[in-house]
């Protein structure tokens, strides 16, 4: 093929690169003599055509001069370490010295030795011959495909010759000599029998140490063969020496540390012993090539000699006694080039998207190596990837590629800041980030795998490409990704409590084998489905996955672009069958949650993310000249407004004196929209940076809450379990008499007798107050704190929530308990010592122009002093709804289940709530 490519391209001057030097000579042999294209009767014999001249460069090229020496020559042969431009001191070739550039075992050709030649050599053509055109690392090859001989049409052709495969025995706690010394003698056995027979053998003994090399000759000589070493410490013509005693018969082989190696043709080498076998696929199959060559006519099959272990997986099955190599030979090579060859299609079908910027021109889509990790979508319209976004939030985008069939699109963005621990532009850090979204027009769904896996990335994504019509596919979806998959375990569940604001047991990851049976049949009342990670068998295979909420899968690999498509194709296909069969698990005890179709109607509260209790962040509101700085817990939630539709909703979001009106939109992304430009509202992100609170509301989502208490994040719904009933003893009935029922509160007249002057008289003659705080405003933990000290460093805390009755006592208005419900549910996160002394720690500071709560009984130094003292398990946290309104012993069914479901909500983190209520 090498001297062929010359004569049908036509060319004047061809640089042949080869790895080694023996390749280069016995290149450079082929070339002179045109050996193989004469026997052919391809060419004419040597008197009708000469051959062409040809130059051998084994001293390095050291200056342009050397270079223009090479003129005379037709045909230049070298090795990257004699010629290549990335060495040091050798200049490129003169442009225009060759037109033809040939690469042997083109697979090196991404090296950066190699990649030189064709780098310097622009206006030349390149071809590159390998016959394993596919490197372990997965880096593709330049250039195209475009003739594949493969090796079970060489083996229908007899171009590939019998290859038997003889394993030797050992036992594994044998030492190493002990190994050695059985396959000498094996092979010894083997060289004297193919002898008998006629044959012209020659021996090759493989072993990965130069010293080893020279010890194992020894023993084969002294088993009576005349075998030499031969290492990269012989010259090259004591090399080439060895070569022709081989040829003449005066040695029977040689023992060789990675030398006679990739692409050396000589055809007496029959019999292969490996003192040390390959352990992966590319280099055995190389191997194995060297020895199944037919163009000599006095030598039979091939004779493999291994110890069958420390065998990679992949090469494994060539390993096994009675295999038949002719067979599985091919079969394996036709797989894995099969798989270089879909790869090499499916980069291929990229396009730029753009024109890249400097500096990136050159980058490889097939050098990436992307996490196996999606983010799922359900979208209303399919992608325009006609153009590439010059950013991505602060990102800028370096390269954009996009597939033929317009459903797959890759980017590539960077990103250039000061460090974090840097106030100045004087330094500045470089990170890079790729983001994949494959798309599927029949289900409209799409996957997106980042290396920056941020909420904000994803909507602006979405909001570039599908106007923003995306939501995230919920978990009742997501879960499919278990279809057809057989022999589930699960080593890792996460059980999510249902009530959104729990804080006794939130979440709770069960780990271990079959963590799966740790969920008990009591969980199911207050606890659905997280998250899992677990293995099982498709299609006979061995897969992990795992997923989540808000529409994430993932596994524990890194994969090429190809492969991360494929990938995404086969859970595509098992999240969208037809035909569902997950399987059984402990995980069918616990829902799942709902997709959430439509925004209910009963929706009328909201509570903050856990992160936003964690993180307590500040939160900067400029409205015209005046800049207010405070927290975003100090914020206030209210006007919630559901569409006719229930595709969105609107909710006034302020501080008690300015305002922004902001929209959640269930099937947009991003989904939080701001509806008018003032005033400004900036929360205190990472990194010393500022986010917009439609930015910050994105990645940290409100909980909503519906009027029953069923409650929803993004697009999947958490229902209430249906409630036993209300407790008797959660009921505490009072005496209301001089009290305004239907009056909650009177600023203006303060004296007056309302619900909350009534209760806090009440308050202040409870005995051992430690300290009481008046907290009705903007962000309240209740209208009421008070705490009671306890024996044994113990704390009582009480949250008291008021509300003024609609009407007469009775106990048939839901409305009159549907708010108090949803607050108190809130109020459970209270429970957490570390919540509640930052709360009460920045309401109670008094602020010159800001609002503060006020300490009815005590003062905030010793009431801080006395929280920080207790131990969290000693603090114990009641929350009381008082509605004078209601009538304990008239309550129907419906205003009973509300209160039933608050109960439950509560007890389940440990809480307590009682009822205020009339007889």
């Amino acid at each position: 093929m090498l001297t062929a490519a010359c004569f049908l391209l036509q060319a004047q001057r061809v640089l042949l690169v080869t790895p080694t030097g023996p390749l280069r000579s016995q290149a450079a042999k082929a070339f002179r003599s045109l050996e193989t294209l004469r026997r052919l009767t391809a060419l004419p014999g040597e008197p009708d055509l000469q051959g062409p001249q040809v130059a051998v460069v084994e001293e390095r090229i050291d200056s342009p001069e050397a270079w223009q020496a090479l003129e005379q020559f037709d045909v230049v042969v070298c090795t990257p370490h004699s010629a290549s431009p990335e060495m040091d001191g050798v200049p490129p070739p003169p442009d225009g010295l060759f037109d033809l550039v040939l690469v042997d075992e083109g697979h090196h050709s991404p090296a950066r030795t190699w990649a030189a030649f064709i780098r310097a050599t622009p206006r030349a053509r390149h071809v590159l011959l390998s016959a394993t055109p596919f490197r372990r690392d997965r880096r593709q090859l330049p250039g195209r495909l475009v003739f594949y001989y493969s090796l079970r049409r060489a083996v229908e052709e007899n171009a590939f010759g019998k290859v038997v495969f003889s394993p030797v025995l050992v036992d594994d706690a044998e030492l190493p000599e002990r190994r050695d010394a059985a396959l000498v003698a094996a092979a010894v056995e083997v060289f004297r029998r193919d002898a008998e027979a006629g044959l012209q053998h020659r021996l090759f003994a493989r072993t990965e140490r130069i010293a080893d090399a020279e010890r194992l000759a020894s023993l084969y000589v002294a088993a009576g063969l005349r075998v030499e070493a031969v290492s990269s410490r012989r010259s090259r013509q004591q090399i080439e020496e060895v070569e022709a005693r081989l040829v003449a018969g005066e040695l029977d082989g040689v023992v060789c540390v990675d030398m006679f190696g990739e692409g050396y043709d000589f055809p007496k080498f029959k019999i292969a012993v490996l003192h040390s076998a390959h352990k992966s696929l590319v280099p055995t199959l190389q191997f194995i090539g060297r020895f199944a060559r037919t163009n000599d006519q006095h030598t039979g099959a091939a004779t493999f000699l291994a110890v069958p272990r420390e065998i990679d997986a992949e090469s494994t099955e060539l390993y096994r006694e009675g295999v038949d190599w002719d067979v599985l030979l091919a079969d394996v090579a036709e797989a894995r080039q099969g798989l270089a060859i879909r790869e090499r299609e499916t980069l291929q079908s990229f396009a730029q998207a753009g024109h890249p910027s400097a500096d990136y021109e050159a980058v490889n889509p097939g050098a990436f190596r992307l996490a196996q990790h999606v983010a799922a979508y359900r979208t209303g319209q399919a992608p325009n990837f006609d153009a590439a976004p010059e950013t991505l939030k602060s990102l800028q985008v370096t390269n954009a590629w996009r597939s033929d069939d317009g459903t797959t699109y890759l980017l590539l963005a960077k990103s250039v800041r000061s460090p974090i621990w840097y106030r100045d532009d004087q330094l500045v850090d470089a990170a890079h980030e790729c983001f994949l979204l494959k798309y599927f027009p029949a289900t409209q769904v799409l996957f997106i795998t980042a290396t920056e896996r941020s909420e904000r990335y994803y909507a602006e994504l979405l909001d570039v490409f599908f106007e923003g019509r995306a939501a995230p596919l919920a978990f009742e979806q997501i879960r499919k990704v278990l279809n057809g998959m057989t022999d589930q375990e699960f080593y890792s569940v996460g059980i999510r409590s249902t009530s959104p604001t729990a804080t006794a047991e939130s979440y709770r990851i069960v780990a271990g084998s079959n963590a799966d049976r740790g969920v008990r049949d009591t969980d199911a009342a207050n606890f659905s489905q997280g998250h899992f990670m677990g293995r099982g068998q498709v299609n006979g295979a061995t897969e992990v996955i795992g997923a989540s909420a808000g529409g994430r899968v993932w596994s524990n690999g890194k994969l090429s672009i190809p492969d991360i498509l494929d990938w995404m194709e086969a859970l595509h296909g098992r999240m969208t069958a037809a035909q569902v069969n997950i399987g059984r698990s402990g995980l069918d005890l616990l829902s799942y949650g709902e997709t959430l179709q439509r925004i209910p109607a009963s929706t009328f509260m909201t509570d903050w993310s856990k992160n936003a209790y964690r993180d307590n962040p500040v939160v900067l509101i400029e409205d015209g000249a005046d800049t207010f700085r405070t927290c975003v817990l100090d914020l206030e939630v209210s006007d919630i407004a559901v569409s006719a539709d229930g595709s969105s909703l609107t909710f006034r979001l302020g501080d008690g004196g300015h305002y922004q009106q902001v929209r959640f939109r269930l099937n947009q992304s991003p989904q939080y929209a701001l509806m008018a430009d003032e005033p400004s509202m900036r929360v205190a992100a990472a990194e010393g940076r500022w986010e917009s609170i439609e930015e910050w509301l994105e990645d940290n989502g409100l909980v909503f809450f519906t009027k029953e208490l069923d409650s929803f994040t993004r697009s999947t719904l958490q229902r209430r379990r249906a409630s036993a009933g209300i407790r008797p003893d959660s009921l505490m009935v009072h005496n209301w008499d001089g009290c305004e029922m239907q009056v909650e509160f009177d600023l203006a007249n303060p004296g007056r007798m309302t619900v909350q002057r009534f209760l806090q008289d009440y308050l202040l003659g409870l005995p051992d107050n430690a300290f009481v705080i008046y907290d009705h405003r903007s962000g309240e933990a209740a209208d009421f704190i008070v705490a009671q000290a306890m024996p044994a460093n113990r704390l009582a805390v009480s949250l008291y929530h008021c509300k003024g009755a609609g009407g007469p006592v009775s106990g048939g208005r839901v409305d009159d308990v549907y708010e108090l419900a949803g607050q108190c549910a809130k109020s459970g996160r209270f429970q957490r010592k570390d919540y509640l002394v930052r709360h009460i720690e920045r309401r109670t500071l008094v602020r010159p122009g800001r609002g503060h709560s006020p300490f009815l009984v005590g003062s905030r130094d010793a009431a801080l002093q006395l929280l920080r003292a207790c131990d969290p398990i000693a603090i114990r946290l009641t929350v009381y709804a008082v509605q004078p309104g209601l009538s304990a012993g008239g309550l129907v069914e419906n205003v009973r289940t509300v209160m039933a479901s608050a109960n439950d909500s509560l007890t389940s983190q440990g809480v307590e709530l009682r009822w205020m209520t009339s007889a």
